[in-house]
């Protein structure tokens, strides 16, 4: 299993756009994947939910057991083949409230990796977990940041996203280096954007701080149509006028894999 976080502190990079996207060519090439939601808006969800999901099987209802409930009671099958999810929602809420009420600070950060290991066999049967997360980078989002295989960075030609960068590194590298562990892998792609001067600023940027081995090497270009109309998962490897898209997430897959 591997498990791979898309997320950045800034909103509007296209994380989810990423996640579902990426979900979806694993899938296609037969391989069983368990998307978790950690975003109270709930988007990968809402997209993915079959007829008979229940919104309220949020990771809110294993937190606030203790870790102690099996995690495949609120592993539900999305309408995707392949794909099952962990919904999101405005549950998750009540959740950092249970963690601080449960959790010393000495254990506060390993309650991600708590609910992996009480549930190993059940994670280890799917061979990606891929996790979308809220604009901010709250303490439920750090607990699993912090033993993901690969954090996925994505970034357009924005200056605040930027820096949402940079605060996500250096997030990360304080809360690792308080919990005695080593810094996940970070790879940062642009998504959703123009070849113009603003996004040469930003890869200016991206080399004045030696974040250039950071960087993956697929550009995701920015589409008026593509954005405005790619709602079913299926679009972008099955609509013809999408083929820039399609060519970039297969260079996207083979990098992350």
């Amino acid at each position: 299993m591997k498990m791979i976080s898309f997320c950045n502190k800034k909103g509007g990079v296209g994380k989810t756009t990423l996640c579902k996207n990426v979900a979806y060519k694993f899938a296609l090439e037969n391989k069983k994947v368990l998307v978790i939601d950690l975003d109270t808006q709930a988007t990968i969800s809402f997209l993915m939910q079959n007829e008979n999901i229940d919104m309220s099987k949020s990771l809110h209802k294993i937190i606030a057991s203790d870790c102690g409930m099996d995690i495949n009671k609120v592993i539900q099958p999305t309408k995707y083949k392949n794909i099952d999810i962990i919904v999101g929602g405005e549950t998750l809420k009540k959740s950092l409230i249970v963690m601080r009420e449960l959790y010393d600070n000495d254990n506060f950060y390993l309650i991600g990796i708590k609910i992996y290991q009480s549930n190993q066999e059940t994670f280890d049967g799917y061979d990606y977990v891929l996790i979308d997360y809220p604009p901010t980078t709250d303490d439920l989002s750090l607990n699993w940041l912090i033993f993901s295989d690969l954090i996925v960075i994505p970034t357009n030609n924005g200056s605040g996203n930027y820096k949402g960068i940079l605060d996500l590194e250096n997030t990360l590298t304080f809360i690792c280096k308080k919990e005695k562990r080593g810094i996940p892998t970070l790879k940062i792609i642009f998504n959703n954007v123009k070849d113009d001067e603003n996004t040469n600023l930003i890869l200016k940027w991206i080399s004045d701080k030696k974040l250039n081995s950071k960087l993956l090497e697929t550009f995701i270009q920015h589409s008026k149509s593509y954005v405005k109309s790619e709602n079913e998962l299926n679009s972008t490897w099955t609509n013809q006028h999408y083929w820039r898209q399609k060519q970039a997430y297969e260079e996207l897959i083979k990098e992350i894999k």
